[in-house]
């Protein structure tokens, strides 16, 4: 038995685009919660070692948040 589907189904074509943005809205947030998450983990990290150590790699613990993030350029 062939299956037929008829692309030009105005109906089908809305539904396929429906679809298609709400993975893609929902891939998007899942990226979104997995970078928050990173960027909480490498605050917490970060924010346990010692002023010594923190300066031991050039940083301070103002830098922490933007270290964290991926945004410092020390």
């Amino acid at each position: 038995m062939l299956l037929y589907i008829h692309f030009n189904d105005e109906a089908f074509l809305q539904r396929l685009n429906r679809n298609y943005k709400e993975t893609t809205m929902l891939l998007s947030l899942i990226r979104m919660i997995q970078a928050f998450r990173d960027y909480q983990r490498n605050v917490s990290e970060l924010s346990q070692l010692s002023d010594r150590e923190l300066a031991d790699i050039g940083l301070d613990r103002s830098d922490i948040p933007r270290v964290a993030a991926g945004n410092y350029n020390g």
